[in-house]
């Protein structure tokens, strides 16, 4: 076969080859809530991570919150403004952007553009009023506050219908681009992303599959979570594994719905992480006390607490089997039993019970069993006991939090033995520092200050190094999905590796890049005859090319520009040529090696879009 001139003939320079090769430290993260008050800036369009209406009598003076409902387009905007009840004074609505987040989001140049017919209020950060239809740009100082933006009038006959409110590095090309490049970037360093709190999985209202979130609507900050579209859009544009936690009450159509709808669309080159809910066994979510009531219906015995686990591993089960009823036989599942780190006689009982016939009657078969092995939870309320506030430095805080962390490793050991047992693998669902205090301490300010002052000591890098190379290196636990990605510090944890999205120096995260993502890719030194190939098309302009090669059953291996590895779908044509289609991803350089243990040829292509 004649291969066209744009082809790319690719000679190894040396004899000896330096091939990629993966470490065994996957690791995931557990994305921060979508909501208006979070440093994680998600959207390109601010406007979708707004808070839902705050519904005011239309009269300076008035109270903030009227507490009135008011009748609304299907995609979350008022039919009309003011709203006339009949009863109640005339309604108008605000929402709040940006809000209480310390200046923490770029001040420039945002662009507003309104749909329909009315009048909207900017306030805080910028300020204006402006007559609707509006595409226009408005000046935002992040060091005035937030941004909060009113519909003071919004007409019958053609209502305000969309808002938008862009970040001013996009303001040109957000139609293109749905996630902010920080966010994007961000993400790149982890396998996999755990949408717990996208997806508000405590405490969710959801059973059916129509009080789902949708893109369509206004905000993405709803009870009901994050759009499983945006979930599904962010994994195939970062080629990012999918964790997801199915809501406690959510049916059998709800889950026969959600798969469906993931198989449709989610890169079929990602794998899907499948879990019940989030942690039912903890009584401080309502999902505890549902399982156990469900469970008490079906006629399960024991207390309430032993009747959620019952029901825990009942409902997996079930999960498992309605997503294995529309994807088949498929290695794409990563089935995930929920488990409790600091009690591995409870994670037995719950594997017991999830291998028991009357609960799992189709004998579905698990995959792995997850766990939460924080360290440092318990030195907050110990300083606060002890009456040790006032007197206590930091250093012996960190000191303390060191010293948790032989129990937490003892819980990684305890928890690989029944993960050992059941003859799959152990995961973490959330980890990391636990540095919190809870009542009645959580309300002493001093302890607050002290408490977030250790968090971000530079000893936490070293921590947080030793912590994970216990989990990977001694324990051999498999994928670690941190908790959590960005957020301010407050009386209720300080839990971001970051605080912020340009934090990048945060003790936390610096221990990641150093001692977990860099070890992700590491390299060898083979000694193999180079050799050449050739790669058509080279741009390519939809993720496919053909390498064509005289190597006797080839390994391939493709890698982005940080080493890292690429999944993609490889189909031989005949002993000495292959097709390779990328998922899909942004456009750029893809690195590839391929061998056959004699001889190697390394070769890139251009991914254009």
């Amino acid at each position: 076969m004649k291969l066209k001139s744009t082809c790319l003939y690719l000679f190894a320079c040396c004899l000896s080859i330096s091939l990629f090769s993966q470490a065994p430290k996957p690791a995931g993260i557990n994305l921060s809530g979508v909501v208006d008050w979070s440093t994680e800036l998600v959207f390109t369009d601010a406007f979708k991570q707004a808070r839902e209406w705050t519904v005011h009598e239309a009269r300076d003076g008035a109270p903030w919150d009227s507490g009135v409902s008011i009748p609304l387009q299907a995609n979350g905007f008022p039919l009309q403004i003011p709203y006339t009840s009949g009863v109640q004074p005339p309604q108008a609505v605000r929402a709040l952007m940006l809000w209480d987040i310390q200046g923490h989001y770029p001040s420039g140049r945002y662009r507003l553009i309104v749909q329909g017919s009315g009048q909207v209020r900017l306030w805080g950060a910028t300020s204006g009023t402006f007559q609707c239809p509006v595409d226009t740009l408005v000046n935002v100082n992040a060091n005035n506050g937030g941004v909060v933006l009113e519909i003071e009038r919004s007409t019958a006959s053609n209502p305000i219908r969309d808002v938008k409110f862009i970040f001013p590095q996009y303001v040109n090309t957000y139609q293109n681009q749905t996630f902010t490049t920080e966010f994007l970037n961000f993400v790149k360093d982890f396998q996999s992303i755990r949408f717990m709190d996208w997806l508000r999985t405590n405490d969710s209202p959801v059973k059916n599959w129509n009080e789902r979130s949708l893109p369509t609507h206004y905000t993405q900050t709803k009870n009901s979570g994050v759009a499983w579209e945006y979930i599904i859009e962010l994994c195939n544009t970062t080629n990012k594994d999918a964790w997801i936690n199915i809501p406690h009450q959510a049916n059998d159509d709800y889950t026969q719905q959600l798969a469906t709808l993931l198989k449709e669309k989610l890169n079929p080159n990602l794998k899907i992480y499948l879990e019940y809910s989030n942690e039912v066994w903890n009584g401080l979510f309502a999902q505890h006390g549902y399982a156990g009531n469900i469970g008490q219906t079906l006629g399960y015995t024991g207390e309430p607490w032993e009747r959620g686990w019952k029901y825990t591993a009942k409902r997996s089960a079930d999960v498992f089997y309605s997503f294995e009823t529309v994807f088949g036989p498929s290695t794409r599942l990563v089935k995930v039993v929920p488990c409790w780190a600091a009690n591995d006689w409870v994670s037995n009982q719950i594997m017991t019970y999830f291998n028991d016939p009357f609960y799992n009657p189709k004998r579905v078969k698990a995959d792995a069993m997850a766990i939460a092995p924080y360290f440092g939870g318990a030195v907050g309320d110990q300083i606060g006991r002890n009456n040790e506030v006032g007197s206590i430095g930091i250093a012996e805080i960190v000191r303390r939090i060191r010293a948790s962390l032989p129990e937490t490793f003892a819980w990684m050991d305890a928890q690989k033995k029944v993960a050992d047992r059941y003859n799959i693998k152990l995961l973490a669902y959330e980890g990391g520092s636990h540095i919190v205090a809870t009542w009645p301490h959580v309300d002493n300010n001093a302890l607050t200050e002290k408490l977030v002052a250790a968090n971000r000591d530079p000893e936490l890098q070293s921590l947080y190094c030793e912590y994970t190379q216990y989990w990977y290196n001694t324990t051999q636990g498999d994928l670690f999905s941190f908790f959590s990605s960005h957020g301010l510090p407050s009386k209720w944890g300080s839990w971001g590796l970051k605080e912020y999205m340009s934090h990048t120096q945060a003790p936390k995260y610096r221990a990641l890049q150093e001692c977990v993502f860099a070890k992700t890719t590491s390299t060898k030194d083979q000694h193999l005859e180079p050799v050449e190939v050739q790669v058509f098309p080279n741009p390519s302009y939809d993720g496919s090319f053909r390498i064509q090669h005289g190597l006797n059953k080839p390994r391939l291996g493709l890698y982005d520009v940080l080493g890292r590895s690429i999944q993609a779908s490889v189909r031989e044509l005949n002993d000495r040529e292959m097709q390779v289609v990328l998922p899909q991803m942004a456009g750029g350089l893809v690195f590839g090696v391929l061998e056959d243990g004699q001889s190697a040829a390394t070769f890139k292509v251009a991914i254009e879009h």
